[in-house]
């Protein structure tokens, strides 16, 4: 039996809800139940967040955040308290397996892609795009800014910095804002928006790599992020970004209106770091081949 080890909190609950859904479609109904932040002896127990008790855990989000390497009070990395690891790709693989003190085995990490690709792609195709206003649609969907670092508890998000520029985008573009659940009372996830846009204005999240897997070019507003997440996030797949500038990096709202103005696309830098950080991420299935994992670690049958 697999039994999903759920997070109370109302900021994940739909997120939650969604990639659980994604994968739990593809189990018997007979073979699977769910529990709230409790563990259940005799079966797997998978998880999407890492503080909860779980045998198999899968972050909530495909950005990496460093959020896999997270200490225990011993400052031992969590992790190794797993039975199993799942990760969207090789990138983030090859980063456990190297960082010290992880002493998982590579049999132990699984590149599992990233399940709500599933979901987005299925609304994608029933979903037909609105009529062209001859205005080039933009999402700013940045990462929540509860998280303060440094002496100075400065921010990683670009909210709510950006919140001001929001007019001079209006003026010559469509524009949409979905904010992380932690910042508005709405909590549902972002889909309709990504979906529906031309290009994406974010900083560190789970939304950069989904525009990416969409096709949609992404930029980061660099005046306000600077170095911070390099700084602040060492190691991370997201100060690597950072680091090589994949993507656009406008130095400058006037620069970002430029780039918006012209040709913006998901250029090969992008295609290959996609390729190594989200198995099969262009049609993974993802949801189907995480059901079959856990039926595969599920040994009590």
């Amino acid at each position: 039996m697999i039994n999903f080890v759920l997070h109370k909190s109302q900021n994940y609950r739909l997120v939650q809800e969604t990639l659980i859904k994604s994968i739990a479609k593809h189990l018997d109904r007979q073979r699977w139940t769910a529990t709230l932040e409790q563990r259940q002896e005799g079966r797997v127990n998978f998880s999407l967040f890492i503080r909860l008790p779980t045998d198999i855990l899968m972050s909530h989000g495909v950005a990496d955040k460093n959020y896999l390497t997270i200490m225990n009070a011993e400052g031992e990395p969590m992790v190794n308290e797993l039975r199993a690891l799942f990760v969207p790709g090789e990138w983030l693989k090859r980063k456990l397996l190297a960082y010290p003190g992880v002493r998982l085995a590579e049999e132990q990490i699984h590149c599992v892609g990233w399940p709500r690709l599933d979901l987005l792609r299925e609304l994608a195709k029933a979903r037909p795009r609105p009529a062209s206003t001859g205005r080039r649609r933009v999402l700013w969907a940045p990462t929540h800014d509860f998280r303060k670092r440094g002496d100075e508890q400065l921010s990683t998000s670009s909210y709510p910095a950006f919140e001001q520029h929001l007019p001079a985008l209006e003026q010559e573009f469509d524009v949409s804002v979905s904010l992380h659940p932690r910042n508005r009372p709405n909590k549902m996830p972002t889909d309709v928006a990504l979906i529906e846009a031309d290009a994406v204005i974010s900083d560190f999240g789970t939304l950069v790599y989904e525009a990416w897997a969409l096709g949609k070019p992404v930029l980061f507003p660099r005046w306000i992020l600077g170095d911070r997440i390099q700084q602040y996030l060492p190691g991370s797949a997201e100060a690597h970004i950072f680091e090589r500038r994949l993507g656009y990096h406008p130095a400058s709202i006037e620069e970002m209106l430029d780039m918006l103005r012209g040709p913006l696309v998901v250029g090969p830098d992008v295609e290959e770091f996609m390729s190594d950080y989200v198995d099969q991420y262009r049609a993974g299935l993802s949801g189907l081949r995480i059901a079959h994992l856990l039926e595969t670690l599920d040994t009590s049958s």
